[in-house]
């Protein structure tokens, strides 16, 4: 099985397959917030003041249009958008802050997908690491 295959099967096991979130997806996406802002107090203070439900909404859209992005190698304006807000000189987004985001999404998968396997962190890590927002946001 490759990589993309492993990749999908793990996205349908935790999030479901079809267009939409379903109870489980929007139950994967809680949980990964839960354990991305108790990683680090830095990030756990951006958020703070945050509608969470509707941070959700926005994560939901985010992973898949980096999903996209990764998959296509074409970056529309929302993640044009998304790598302009979370430069330094807008959200003050860290690079380590990506590390954790990555460490998150990674451990939330592990614990929901019953048949998780290295070779599906690995393709999270290739979709992270063409991010085109961690780019930007280095610089």
């Amino acid at each position: 099985m490759n990589l993309e295959s492993a990749f999908e099967g793990s996205y349908a096991r935790v999030i479901g397959s079809g267009v939409g979130i379903t109870a489980k997806g929007q139950d994967f996406f809680e949980r990964f917030y839960d354990i991305f802002l108790s990683s680090n107090d830095e990030i756990q203070n951006k958020f703070s003041k945050t509608d969470m439900q509707k941070q959700v909404g926005v994560l939901q859209k985010g992973v898949f249009q980096l999903i996209s992005f990764y998959l296509t190698k074409s970056d529309g304006e929302y993640i044009h958008s998304i790598a302009l807000t979370h430069r330094r000189s807008e959200y003050d987004i860290q690079p380590i802050y990506y590390d954790l985001w990555l460490d998150a999404l990674i451990s939330t998968v592990k614990e929901r997908d019953p048949d998780y396997e290295d070779r599906v962190g690995l393709a999270l890590s290739l979709i992270h690491i063409s991010e085109p927002t961690r780019l930007l946001s280095i610089s």
